[in-house]
């Protein structure tokens, strides 16, 4: 099993509500509903879900995490009809209990995860989920050691014999962490997680490797491997992953792999990377892009981090944000064939709302293609100002064309006047509309999930 060890872990569960705006349009053509108690919580991920023939549009289901009684995060699931009116709603989360007091409290210690959410899929029967569990325990000096773990539901959001699966690197070594980005069904049956792995490089060095894992509850382990580039702060972390027609699989994120584009004259930081493997998990092509500083006069770095791609009949459209050397922030769209070549990309550092004294720095969170072929970017304005108006952190949409270029009076903004918000992830319905997932912070440590469904320009009809 080569350092892995999988655990059965007992998890909790518990329900929550929702909350609507009475104020929002009719719910057959836009609207805007809020999910949660007085609590805070973070949305990740939004999926349509289908009937069994796989064509028909039932409902939405939403991946994220939710704060417990304790300050901890545990996974978050909510399923709501197309209208967006609640169906159901669980969260769950690591939870180990042990035979040894190490508290010296006289009761059998329990170690409990800190959930950080990733992807959340449809399966037959039900749901998978998978993210990152981080343990701390400071009678045995552990600190922050993350584990990746996948969640089995049922259509009613029951956690599947009340167990997660849990993936620990190196059994019994808590300083090197796992983390869990995507899992997918492959055709065979069989799972495929991606995310990135923690070595020790020596001399106190430490980083992250690409991660993929393929395994099966018959015969177990099939492969395991990591991929990337050795030393201090050369972080190589996968983020989605899928599986091509032919059974190879594409894992997509980002590496210090230097770029094909050659930009800045090859100091070009961390960029956007193509990973294809055989079916048995042999390397088979890789390639790196990433974006250069718009004014040769400053000649800044850009620092690519991926955080959401979909396949496309093209290819595969990839949304993240660019971190300069110039400490400020932009989001990017970019377009790769599906073989991995580069077809076109867009560091989106203008926008409908900049001024000749004013630019907003944005980041990309989520991507959908609408049924014209179009690619919406959501993500966050993280500070929205612009004439004489002001706020705080805002959710963003922008729409592009095929060729990554903005498409004007298609970008919008969204969310309270004085809160950090975000729209983080959107799918396209087969009528056409949008249906966005957004975090919408309330003050006083409550943020709400937030549900927006808008017409393919960004905008409630």
């Amino acid at each position: 099993m080569r350092n892995i060890l999988l655990l059965i872990i007992s998890a909790f569960l518990a329900v929550s509500c929702q909350i609507e705006d009475e104020n929002a349009p009719a719910p057959d053509e836009a609207f805007v509903k809020y999910f949660g108690e007085l609590t805070s919580y973070e949305a990740s991920d939004i999926e349509i879900v289908y009937d069994d023939t796989g064509e028909v549009a039932e409902g939405l289901v939403v991946f994220g995490t939710k704060t417990n009684d304790l300050g901890d995060n545990d996974y978050f699931v909510l399923r709501t009809d197309l209208e967006g009116n609640l169906i159901d709603s669980t969260s769950f989360g690591f939870e180990n209990a042990t035979d040894r007091d190490f508290t010296g409290d006289g009761n059998p210690d329990v170690f409990r995860g800190d959930e950080k959410a990733g992807q959340i899929h449809c399966i037959s029967g039900g749901f998978i989920t998978i993210g990152t569990s981080s343990i701390t325990e400071t009678v045995l000096n552990i600190s922050d050691f993350q584990i990746m773990s996948v969640g089995f539901l049922d259509d009613n959001l029951n956690l599947l014999n009340d167990t997660l699966l849990v993936l620990v690197s190196v059994p019994g070594n808590t300083d090197f962490d796992l983390i869990g980005n995507d899992v997918i069904v492959l055709s065979d049956g069989s799972l495929l997680l991606a995310g990135a792995k923690e070595f020790d490089r020596g001399g106190g060095v430490s980083d992250f490797d690409n991660y993929f894992f393929k395994f099966n509850f018959t015969s177990g382990v099939i492969f395991e491997n990591t991929q990337g580039v050795a030393g201090e702060d050369e972080d190589d972390i996968l983020v989605r992953a899928f599986e091509k027609i032919n059974g190879n699989i594409v894992l997509i994120g980002y590496s210090n792999s230097p770029s094909l584009l050659g930009e800045n004259g090859g100091n070009n930081g961390t960029n956007v990377y193509y990973l294809e493997i055989s079916s048995d998990g042999t390397p088979v092509n890789f390639a790196a892009y990433g974006f250069e500083d718009p004014d040769p006069g400053i000649m800044a770095v850009y620092n690519e981090k991926v955080n959401n791609v979909i396949k496309t009949s093209s290819g595969y459209s990839i949304v993240g944000t660019s971190s300069t050397s110039t400490n400020q922030e932009f989001s990017f769209i970019m377009n790769l064939s599906n073989n991995g070549i580069y077809l076109s990309g867009n560091s989106y550092d203008n926008s409908a709302y900049n001024s000749e004294t004013n630019t907003l720095q944005t980041k990309g969170l989520g991507v959908t293609q609408t049924i014209s072929n179009d690619i919406v970017m959501v993500g966050q304005y993280q500070s929205f100002v612009t004439g004489n108006f002001s706020r705080g952190g805002e959710g963003m949409f922008v729409k592009f064309d095929q060729s990554a270029v903005p498409i004007a009076g298609a970008e919008s903004f969204f969310g309270l006047a004085d809160g950090n918000d975000s729209v983080v992830d959107a799918v396209t319905l087969p009528d056409g509309k949008i249906v966005a997932v957004a975090n919408v912070d309330f003050g006083g440590g409550v943020k709400l999930i937030s549900i927006i469904k808008l017409n393919d320009d960004g905008f409630l009809d």
